[in-house]
């Protein structure tokens, strides 16, 4: 038996199943991965495990030990320790505060004795935080403050650990230090269960990986088997479109490799040109240029954490970079606010559809008339695009599908009759014959003159009505070319972390 167990655990939210009788391991001595798409329901079982998510079916089971009903604080105390997704620490406290507090807090409920002080020094010094232990956590840089939340949670002695994309804002050798520091924390005797976008990280520090898609599990087994799996394949990439035809790679890639030769942007719709932009002290592109040509569907692949949503934000007006410039028809906007933008005729359908789940279709649909187009206009253009919202208009948008909410999304976005469209995993969670209706509505609207930039994990659906494709990694824009051009080399860029 593994020391922790996921038995058949199902949850459901509403209409979505985001786990469907999902049962994993995690073996004391191993690092476990855990991966798949966006919207897998990596995080969603990570919670139900932590017990900050109830299931609707299913056992949790640590060392032979029933957990399912225990609140969160008792499955900590159990073994149970965790990073997360999203940052979370005591800003204003230092690096070594930080770590003493669960370490106090360990002392307290387990009543054991040990040296606190000596207990936080050590663990300091095996994660590599000695040079920074008396700086304030806020002050760090995202990559270094993901140290500190291990390190807090290594002081909580932990049985089992649950890490949530821990490499995200570490460079190459912080990278390679943490790998280095996980398996050794396996090899005393803990159990890790790894969630991570970056593959060569994953496939390089894992022994054992388990794949989720659509909330099930559909592979199992070690690195190889993973990445030589065809399920895991079309989960990443999508069904590969038997009527492309197969090309010889003609990649364009400058002569340092440092991405990508700069984009043709003369006519453009939208270009950017050298951008550099993240959050707060972490950059997430590092000189991406691309340029997106009217009547023309530019997509924009890579696998997750790679920085396209980011990309989207810079384009969109909603982060400002901190080099480069964003142009729209030939006129300089960086540093234009999103909502102007907006009625300057650059949409973004954002990932996660961004709905008002409580409202009805006709009030989402009125929402659109705050940009100035009539009520009847955006009803008129959004029934015929989508005839389906028709059936629906009265129906509270939350209790749509999966794909009935993505119709709803792109016809508000729609209906201020854009120039520029920008689509944000326009498939994520979709079953495929919605995704290919909707890319069938993206080939019609693309012809009536709209440039449109598709940032897409589920990549050969998206090759099928693109013009022109690229692969971004780790913030750059790595090849650049046809789309069929581009798909031969989407495999190792999505399951091994780089471009063959």
């Amino acid at each position: 038996m593994a020391l922790l167990e996921t038995a058949n655990i199902s949850v459901r939210f509403g209409g979505l199943q985001a786990l469907d009788d999902v049962s994993i391991g995690v073996d004391e001595g191993l690092v476990t991965g855990l991966i798949g798409p966006n919207g897998a329901g990596k995080t969603t079982l990570f919670n139900v495990i932590t017990g900050l998510q109830a299931p609707n079916g299913g056992r949790i089971v640590l060392d032979d030990r029933d957990l399912t009903e225990e609140k969160p604080h008792k499955r900590a105390r159990a073994g149970i320790g965790r990073t997360f997704q999203r940052l979370e620490t005591f800003g204003t406290l230092t690096v070594r505060e930080n770590v003493l507090v669960a370490a106090e807090m360990r002392r307290g409920w387990s009543r054991e004795r040990f040296d606190v002080l000596r207990l936080v020094d050590e663990i300091i010094e095996r994660v590599g935080l000695e040079s920074v232990a008396s700086e304030r956590v806020d002050q760090l840089p995202t990559g270094t403050a993901r140290l500190v939340e291990l390190a807090r949670a290594l002081a909580a002695k932990p049985r089992v650990l649950l890490l949530d994309e821990p490499s995200a804002g570490l460079n190459e050798r912080e990278t390679n230090t943490l790998g280095a520091l996980l398996s050794e924390l396996a090899g005393s005797g803990l159990g890790v269960l790894l969630v991570e976008h970056d593959m060569s990280f994953v496939m390089g520090t894992c022994q054992h990986i388990h794949v989720l898609d659509f909330g099930r599990v559909i592979a199992a087994g070690d690195p190889k088997t993973i990445q030589s799996d065809a399920a895991v394949r079309v989960a990443y990439l999508g069904s590969e479109s038997e009527e492309r035809p197969a090309a010889t790679p003609k990649l364009t890639v400058s002569e340092g490799g440092n991405g990508a030769a700069p984009a043709d942007s003369s006519g453009a719709a939208l270009a950017l040109d050298g951008i550099t932009a993240g959050y707060g002290t972490i950059d997430v592109l590092d000189g991406v240029d691309l340029a997106v040509i009217p009547g023309r569907v530019f997509a924009l692949l890579g696998p997750n954490g790679a920085g396209k949503s980011t990309t989207l934000k810079v384009a969109s007006g909603q982060i400002e970079p901190t080099h480069g410039r964003v142009i729209l028809e030939g006129n300089d906007v960086t540093g234009t606010s999103a909502d102007t933008l907006a009625r300057a005729g650059v949409c973004l359908v954002p990932e996660g559809r961004g709905i008002f789940p409580n409202l009805t279709v006709l009030e989402n649909l009125r929402m659109a008339t705050f940009c100035g187009a009539s009520y009847d206009t955006v009803l008129d253009r959004s029934f015929e695009r989508f005839p389906r919202l028709a059936e629906r208009r009265k129906q509270v948008a939350g209790t749509l599908s999966g794909g009935e909410q993505q119709m709803l999304s792109m016809a508000r976005g729609l209906a201020i009759d854009p120039k520029v469209l920008l689509l944000d995993e326009l498939s994520m969670g979709l079953a495929p014959l919605i995704v290919e209706e909707l890319y069938e509505v993206v080939k019609r609207i693309a012809a009536d003159d709209v440039s449109i930039l598709i940032v897409e994990q589920f990549a050969h659906e998206v090759l099928g009505v693109a013009d022109v494709a690229a692969i971004m990694l780790h913030g750059r824009v790595q090849y650049r070319g046809d789309p069929a051009e581009v798909g031969a080399a989407l495999e190792a860029a999505y399951l091994g972390g780089t471009v063959a």
